[in-house]
């Protein structure tokens, strides 16, 4: 076309001007953010100036609009073109102040050093979490635990279309790349039969669906989506290797032997991984963790790794739908009871995964990961201090956006609220994780056991231990302060087992089963810890709550016959089969119950010491009484009292106390002297 034929197609001259002052228009529009008005920074954080290129908004998740972009930083202005921006997420996709997708023409190190070099990252809105520190918290978290890839958290002030939308996080996408998943990434369509495609595998366990991928689904209903290699590259014998291999750790979970380290499922995993990332979802007490889950696979490594974290916006009770989660597990109330919670609670049945647990946790908590956490929330609070004041006057600080638990006037506000429950959420899974280890018997107190079927009976004995011609069997008992053989010492053995020894007395529980009876009733006989029959395994059901009490002998397990709560159920010992973790009346509770006393101190449980005196029980004469050179200085006055708080009796510390006419059990004497308060334990039996 000759420059006479280009100027025909424009038309006449007064279109021609018209054309032309409309072209300059839409260079201006779409390569500035504002009209007239150079990008400047918001406030102390970088400002991202993202300009659709025919000016409309985002109202799509799956397809993308051509943009310019311009971030603002420190006087310095740096511009991008051919970018595409789309809509992304699920729930958080329906929200007011929406998340976003944008993915370069080419790869960018958009962060700088240190992150990726990648087409693609996201723009989260935290429009869930009024702190907006939620997402960038959890990555901090999974750094301190050791998980190899963490998604990056930078903060900016967002324009979109030259509106401002507030204070947002850019962040990675998950995919496979350094500095993100650093793995293998089998980019090119394998067409030879003899290609190594044993990795790298990008994977996740999900409910949500997209008919652009390639999914699987396992023996036990778990459903896994193929993230890489990318659905048009992929090819059906990579789909069937990989779906092949996690149903072969699947299959090994679920096995007879799961718990075996190189015939279980630990011979699939890395271990290291696996504690990390469930122990971060449980400190975040992330309900979507095990409903969406990354794991994925590197080539020539024959184990499955776990994570990156992801998706923490309701997380750190943070949504209505579990209410408060300070004393809670995600793994018992979090969502994904079809998904990953199918593989984990599988794991809490092996005694090996409760205690490196427990090891792990315990070693984060002592590192001062309670400390470490409150830092980085007031750390990224502070960061972003500025831009949140402009954020809220976007958004209304006081509204409930989604599900939100609690509602403040003011930003700090909800700061300390999330740093609240850090505190307690963390003490919590202490107690927990510490509990749900192997069991390990102090020989210095006695002990209550009571059954989850009968909360308010304890073990009890059933006839007289004195008379070597009565059957002693043992019974539940509804728990009572004056019932003497309701205490229990655990002895332990070398080989791990133990003794269950009534109060002071040298019997022990042993189980009878001959291999006759379905059922056996468990008796009480002269000590001896030779005998296999009196050894028992004390096992951790329930992440360590209660125990199943397991007879070395008889491999059979104590059971409260019935569930029944009437006074003087016998106890017996049931088959051990795969319902010991389930049925009530198999599951007992240990606690300790209060000091052994001292042979010398006769049965004081609590001694009060001054420099020149001390008191004394005399079982033999039924009688308490002080020791001193000098009884006569003794003038102060002393009452007894029971456990209940009643008052029983009263003498002066000169004299002595008869016990002869009160009932057994524990009781408190009280005295004051010299101005301080004193108290001690005594027990009649």
């Amino acid at each position: 076309m000759n420059y006479k034929q280009l100027l025909s197609a424009w038309g006449s001259e007064g279109q021609r001007k018209r054309k032309v002052f409309l072209f300059c228009i839409f260079i201006m529009t779409t390569l500035l953010p504002s009209w007239g008005q150079t990008p400047r920074q918001r406030t102390n954080l970088p400002t991202l100036y993202i300009n659709t290129l025919d000016g409309s908004g985002i109202t799509s998740k799956k397809t993308y609009k051509l943009a310019t972009m311009y971030w603002v930083e420190g006087g310095n202005i740096t511009r991008y073109d051919s970018l595409e921006i789309r809509g992304r997420g699920n729930s958080t996709w329906g929200m007011a102040k929406k998340p976003y997708r944008i993915k370069f023409k080419k790869k960018q190190k958009l962060l700088g050093k240190g992150y990726a070099n990648a087409r693609n990252w996201t723009l989260l809105a935290n429009c869930a979490d009024k702190t907006m520190l939620r997402n960038a918290l959890t990555s901090e978290v999974g750094v301190f635990l050791g998980l190899s890839y963490n998604p990056a958290a930078r903060f900016v002030d967002f324009y979109l279309n030259n509106r401002y939308l507030g204070t947002y996080q850019i962040s990675d996408q998950v995919d496979i790349r350094p500095h993100r998943v650093d793995i293998v990434e089998q980019e090119m369509m394998v067409r030879e039969d003899k290609a190594n495609i044993t990795g790298g595998y990008l994977l996740e366990a999900t409910a949500n669906t997209d008919s652009d991928d390639k999914y699987f689904r396992t023996n036990k209903g778990v459903h896994v989506r193929i993230h890489s290699p990318k659905p048009d590259s992929i090819v059906n014998r990579q789909v069937q290797y990989i779906q092949n291999y996690v149903m072969g750790f699947e299959s090994a979970l679920f096995s007879s032997s799961f718990g075996d380290p190189t015939r279980g499922y630990r011979n699939y995993v890395d271990t290291t991984s696996l504690l990390a990332w469930y122990t971060a979802n449980e400190i975040a007490s992330n309900p979507d963790g095990f409903y969406s889950t990354y794991f994925y696979k590197e080539k020539d490594d024959p184990h499955l790794y776990w994570g990156p974290l992801w998706d923490n916006d309701i997380s750190y009770n943070n949504t209505i739908r579990k209410g408060d989660v300070t004393e809670q597990l995600m793994s018992e109330i979090g969502f994904g009871d079809g998904i990953t919670k199918v593989w984990l609670s599988r794991m809490w049945e092996d005694e090996w995964f409760i205690s490196a647990l427990n090891r792990f946790y315990r070693k984060a908590y002592k590192a001062g990961l309670t400390d470490f956490m409150e830092r980085k929330v007031d750390s990224l609070a502070a960061i972003i201090r500025l831009s949140q004041a402009e954020n809220y006057k976007v958004w209304n600080i006081k509204q409930q956006y989604y599900e939100e638990i609690v509602l403040y006037s003011t930003y700090d506000e909800y700061v300390e609220d999330l740093k609240a429950f850090i505190r307690g959420h963390n003490q919590f899974l202490l107690n927990t994780f510490c509990m749900s280890s192997t069991f390990e018997a102090d020989t210095t107190c006695y002990y209550r056991i009571s059954n989850k079927s009968n909360p308010l009976g304890v073990l009890d004995i059933y006839g007289s231990i004195d008379d070597p011609e009565s059957m002693v069997r043992l019974c539940m008992y509804a728990n009572r302060s004056d019932r003497i053989h309701q205490q229990w010492r655990i002895r332990p053995l070398k080989d791990g087992t133990f003794m269950l020894l009534a109060s002071d007395k040298e019997i022990a529980v042993t189980d009878a089963y001959d291999d006759t009876p379905s059922i056996s009733t468990l008796l009480l006989e002269r000590a001896d810890s030779n005998d296999t029959r009196q050894q028992w395994q004390i096992l951790p059901q329930d992440k360590g709550r209660f125990f199943n009490i397991k007879n070395v002998k008889t491999g059979r397990v104590a059971n409260n016959r019935n569930g029944s709560t009437i006074n003087n159920n016998m106890v017996v010992s049931y088959e051990s089969d795969n319902r010991d973790a389930t049925t009530n009346s198999r599951l007992w509770s240990i606690s300790s119950d209060g000091a052994i006393p001292s042979p010398s101190m006769n049965s004081i449980l609590k001694q009060e010491r001054t420099a020149d005196y001390a008191l004394m029980y005399n079982p033999t004469l039924q009688e308490v009484h002080f020791v001193a050179p000098d009884l006569a200085q003794l003038r102060f006055e002393c009452n007894v009292f029971s456990l209940e708080g009643r008052m029983i009796g009263h003498f002066k510390g000169q004299e002595s106390f008869s016990t002869e006419r009160i009932p057994k059990g524990t009781y408190i004497i009280s005295w004051t002297d010299q101005g301080k308060r004193h108290s001690a334990k005594f027990m009649k039996r």
